[in-house]
């Protein structure tokens, strides 16, 4: 009569012991796949704040490059260069710690940007160097033609790098719900068999499984909730580079005094209208204007004072061209007007309506102001440095016959072109 109530109690022992290392083995294997699910979070959250760092520390040697031609002209290299090699070192930094978390295919994209960026920081450091030796002009040309057409495609690749980088957070999701679902499987075969064995285990088996869920879905709205923040911030980035390019792109083609179009911008203004000359047989033509004893200006009433003339005559000569005409502030008191679609014969009245405007204006100086204009139209067979010089040497002896005039060059054999 005892050996069944001994059978009993120990079949329910039996029963108890499996039950209780079954439970151990379901926590142990759930505890197991929350900390895999946990690090991989981690992992991805790593990755993202480094990617994040990565757009920011482009994003302040854009900064950089826009506040040193900004500068004035006693910036020097003791200040700029070590600026620029700590944001090179932090980019090198940065770029260590994120390596060993990409995926292979964000590895070809990190090449890619690093292949871009060794480009970009070359080419930093010549505009830099040209900077500071006073090749503003130089140092613009390559900003222009060499440095921002790379800063489009560096950022479409780390913006390549962020859509990788959502796929793979999407995997670890799937990944991340994929153990949660085996977890709550696992914990409702430990529930059915544990309801036969006690109730108390069944309740604390449901109640774990709860409790897991819960933590795994708190996760995955943290995690995407992190995503959004910096995918945001980094698109921010993004628009702010783009906006500081702009800035840079214009800085390098306006004169910072007069708010004209400088040498550089003029040169392209020429080329274009070379081209459409060479196609289409449109002439234009050229006037270069030089202010008569502009020296005077600033020997007596000051540097100040010059740039005021200039600042006014900038206005003026705006407000007195045509509107398909640009102008340009050549170097010093010289200016350049290109003149689109005109025939010489054009030129005279244009420049002359110009030298006027200039003797009748008054610019708070003490004396009338004049100015000395040379004039030439582009003919086939020239070339646009040809151009250029038939001009300066119209303006030349327009200065040696008295000053306060407006001479036309005209093209009539070889010999002038080699003046």
């Amino acid at each position: 009569m005892h050996h069944p109530n001994r059978l009993l109690i120990t079949g329910f022992a039996v029963v108890v012991v499996l039950t209780a290392g079954l439970a151990y083995l379901t926590f142990h294997a759930g505890s197991e796949g929350s900390r895999d699910a946990s690090r991989e979070i981690a992992r991805q959250l790593d990755k993202i704040n480094l990617v994040n760092e990565l757009s920011t520390i482009i994003h302040d040697r854009t900064r950089f490059m826009q506040s040193m031609l900004l500068h004035d002209e006693d910036f020097t290299a003791a200040e700029s260069w070590p600026d620029f090699n700590r944001i090179e070192g932090a980019y090198l930094e940065t770029r260590e710690r994120l390596l060993p978390l990409l995926a292979p295919r964000e590895r070809e994209i990190m090449e890619a940007i690093d292949r871009l960026d060794r480009d970009i920081a070359d080419l930093n450091r010549q505009v830099s160097v040209l900077f500071l030796n006073g090749s503003r002009d130089e140092a613009s040309k390559v900003l222009l033609q060499e440095l921002l057409p790379k800063t489009a495609p560096l950022l479409s690749h780390l913006s390549e790098l962020t859509q990788a980088q959502r796929m793979d957070v999407q995997k670890t999701l799937l990944l991340a719900n994929a153990a949660a679902e085996s977890g709550r499987k696992q914990i409702a075969l430990f529930a059915g068999f544990a309801v036969l064995a006690s109730l108390a285990v069944t309740i604390v088996a449901f109640w774990y499984g709860r409790k897991l869920s819960t933590q795994l879905q708190d996760m995955n709205t943290y995690l995407e909730q992190k995503i959004y923040e910096r995918t945001e911030s980094l698109l921010d980035t993004q628009k702010e580079l783009l906006e500081d390019n702009n800035e840079l792109t214009r800085m390098a083609l306006t004169d910072s005094l007069t708010s004209l179009s400088n040498r550089t911008h003029m040169n392209q203004i020429l080329h274009k209208e070379y081209s459409r000359f060479e196609r289409h047989n449109q002439r234009f033509g050229i006037i270069m204007l030089d202010i008569d004893h502009f020296k005077a200006i600033n020997d007596t009433r000051g540097h100040d004072a010059g740039d005021q003339v200039l600042k006014k005559l900038a206005r003026l000569f705006e407000g007195a061209i045509r509107s398909s005409d640009f102008v340009a502030r050549w170097g010093g008191e010289e200016f350049l007007i290109c003149c689109t679609t005109i025939e010489e014969d054009d030129l005279l009245p244009i420049a002359e309506t110009i030298r006027q405007l200039v003797a009748n204006t008054d610019f708070a100086i003490g004396w009338p102001l004049t100015a000395s204009l040379g004039c030439a139209a582009i003919v086939k067979g020239e070339t646009i440095g040809e151009l250029i010089k038939r001009a300066d040497i119209a303006l030349y002896e327009a200065k040696n016959n008295g000053r306060n005039q407006s001479i036309v060059s005209e093209f009539t054999d070889i010999s002038v072109r080699e003046l």
